[in-house]
This record gives structure tokens, sequence and C-alpha cells, in this order.
């Protein structure tokens, strides 16, 4: 009755994979031109700005030794533009090289000022869909198989709540319910913990046997990943990834830290192991089935 938003989803395609990037480097000509375009013809000129994309550029150099990359750790002052320092460098090798870049933060927030820092590059919202992605964690995305299943037992009131994410869902940008262009005041009208049964927050997707799999959200950003130019993540996610996929062809091989201080936080957070009380209800759950 409305409900079954699923239907009317596109399907996402499955691609080739993409062909290993080339290995030009990025010229400091090049990242004066590009500066100038992302900041505007009115912005104050800041030659540390400037230095700064320079020195991160090397990063992007052809190595000397194939098993030894290029790395650089660069710190700047508050106000120097740091972000766009990096993002100058990235895009332009991104391009020049057909790869992808990933462009870690430590918070959402942060994913968040970066993404609107891209409106500068992207203008047009339809080049900036193809070039840039936002990933996050599964539990950060609307799952259909939840959102279907909550549909069949919700009360009038719930009902309420699915409709207007139904017509969220058939417009959103990436199926983005935490901190993406999801409206945040229906958590605060309907409960948060409504909101939470509709995200992959239990860890139970099935994947391709799922009946909504080829519209699925986090699937379509996994997808669209591998063939943008840059790719707004966060460092707990690049940190699993590099644990669970080590042998992957498909990861990449180009990556800038942003907030680089707060990895190990990101790297304890992510490999450390504890049992929630929620969490022992759901293992009961499994174990013991519904009571």
């Amino acid at each position: 009755a409305g409900l079954d938003v699923w239907t009317i989803l596109p399907e996402w395609e499955e691609e080739a994979p993409p062909p290993p990037p080339g290995v030009e480097s990025v010229g400091q000509a090049e990242i004066a031109l590009r500066l100038n375009v992302m900041l505007g013809p009115e912005a104050e000129r800041r030659p540390a700005q400037k230095d700064y994309a320079n020195t991160a550029a090397y990063a992007f150099a052809p190595p000397a030794d194939r098993h030894q990359p290029n790395l650089v750790l660069a710190e700047a002052g508050t106000g120097t533009g740091k972000t766009i320092g990096y993002i100058v460098p990235s895009s332009l090798w991104a391009e020049k090289n057909e790869g992808t870049v990933w462009l870690s933060t430590y918070t959402k927030n942060l994913q968040r000022q970066l993404d609107q820092e891209l409106n500068r590059l992207y203008p047009d919202p339809k080049i900036k869909a193809r070039k840039a992605v936002l990933r996050k964690g599964r539990e950060n995305y609307l799952c259909l198989l939840n959102m279907q299943e909550a549909a069949v037992a919700a009360t009038t009131r719930g009902r309420i709540l699915l409709g207007l994410v139904a017509r969220w869902a058939r417009f959103t940008r990436d199926g983005d319910m935490i901190g993406g262009d999801f409206p945040s005041w229906l958590g605060a009208h309907f409960g948060r913990g409504r909101l939470a049964q509709l995200t992959d927050r239990r860890g139970e997707c099935i994947y391709s046997a799922c009946m909504h799999y080829r519209r699925c959200f986090i699937e379509r950003a996994v997808r669209k990943s591998r063939h943008a130019d840059l790719v707004i993540a966060n460092h707990a996610l690049v940190m699993i990834q590099a644990a669970t996929r080590r042998d992957d062809v498909e990861l990449p091989r180009r990556y800038v830290f942003d907030e680089g201080h707060h990895l190990f936080d990101a790297a304890d957070s992510a490999f450390s192991v504890h049992l929630t009380g929620q969490e022992g209800v759901e293992l009961r759950r499994w174990l013991r089935g519904a009571e």
C-alpha cells in the first residue's frame, strides 16, 4: 500500500573491474591552477596552502620501490586550508591516472564537511555523484529487507513513519539515514529506536540471498566507489577493509588520512572486541530462537 518502495528503486548494474591506475605524477603548475579554480578569484591567497598542496603531491609520485609506497606526514596551522590542500593533488592524480583516492576522516561530521568542500570542485550535482562517493559503515544505511519486515508488523503509527521513510527513499542520494539527507526530525518525533530497526545494525545481512540485493543502497555505494575519483570514508571503515580484504585486488592503493593522529583510536575501536547487553540479547535469540 505504497510502503513497498523497493519495487520502484533502480537496480545497480555490475561493471567490469577498473584497470590498474597509471603512475603519472602531479605537477606544481597543475596544483596552482586547480587551487585558483576551487578558491575563486575573490579568495585570499595563502602561500602556506599552496606549499601544503605541493608537499601532499609527493604521496602521488611514482614510488621508487613497489614494496615501499610514498608516505607524507604533513601538518599545518588552523586556517591554512588543509582540506582543499589535499583535495587538489588527490583529484588531479585520480583524473590523470583513472584511479581512486580514498579521503579518510575520523568522524561523520568531518565526512560531511569534506563532502561540502567537494562542491567547489564539482559544482554540478550530477558530475559530483559520479566523481565523488560517500562511504560509511553498513549500520548507517536503510536496509530494504528490514523495512519490508517492519511494514508487515507495523501499527498505525509505525506505518506513518514507514510511509515517510519510503518517500525519502525514492529521492535520497545514497540511503544514508545517519547524518545524510535523512530528515533528522523523524527520529525525534517517532523515536530513534524505531529508525535503528531499519538499518543493518545487527550484522544479519544475507547479501546476494536477499530479494532486494540488486537495489540495496549499501551494495550500490560499494560499486560506485570502485569507479569514483574520490571516496570520502572514515578511519574505521578503512581499517576493517584492510583487515578483512587484504588480498582483494580492488582495494584502493592511494589514501589520505585527515586527522591522522586519531588513527590509533580508530584501530583500537575497529579491532577491539566488546559485548554489550543488546548484543547479548541478540546472541540469545540466535541460539534459542524466538521465545
